[in-house]
């Protein structure tokens, strides 16, 4: 993979909230599950784990928890991230900043959005709100909610950009020490 070809993905990479209404193919999911899993984590701990909401009912009930994810529905697959702070380190040394384990995951959803990416495949990450999330996925209490990955196929309108988000130039996000 050459910069130029990871820079047009990152380019290309946008937050879809429209969808087909269409599943997404188990080789394809399992495709974009994968690259999660080769996340760089704190001390090697892998603490995030990912439930798979493809049940309508479930996705429904998951929107009311989201926080600006009102789209929540229409996406084919609704993937929760959770951190596992019982995870422990691979080499048993001490984790100084236990919000590294949680800065994992995030890390882990981003692995994931540009595999859909990469695979045409929409995504948009969904802030949820931890307490009913957590309370609806019935989770042990050493798991925290990362956040939620909408994915689907795109809708014909959404497979194009409606232009090009602005970003703001290097200068103003970078300062140099020497």
């Amino acid at each position: 993979m050459t910069y130029e070809n990871l820079l047009e993905m990152l380019q290309n990479r946008r937050s879809i909230r429209y969808f087909q209404d269409k599943p997404i193919d188990k080789e394809v999911l399992e495709k974009i599950l994968a690259s999660a899993v080769l996340a760089p984590s704190v001390a090697n701990t892998q603490p995030w784990h990912f439930h798979v909401l493809d049940n309508a009912e479930l996705k429904a009930k998951m929107m009311e928890c989201s926080c600006y994810g009102n789209f929540v529905t229409g996406a084919a697959t609704f993937v929760v991230v959770t951190c596992d702070k019982a995870a422990k380190a691979a080499t048993q040394s001490t984790i100084w900043n236990p919000r590294e384990m949680e800065y994992s995951c995030a890390i882990a959803i981003h692995c994931m959005m540009l595999a859909a990416t990469a695979l045409d495949i929409g995504s948009c990450w969904v802030s949820l709100h931890h307490g009913p999330s957590h309370n609806l996925l019935k989770l042990p209490d050493h798991h925290v909610v990362i956040g939620g990955l909408m994915l689907g196929y795109l809708k014909e309108a959404e497979k194009m950009p409606s232009g090009e988000h602005e970003r703001k130039p290097l200068t103003e996000s970078v300062t140099y020490y020497a």
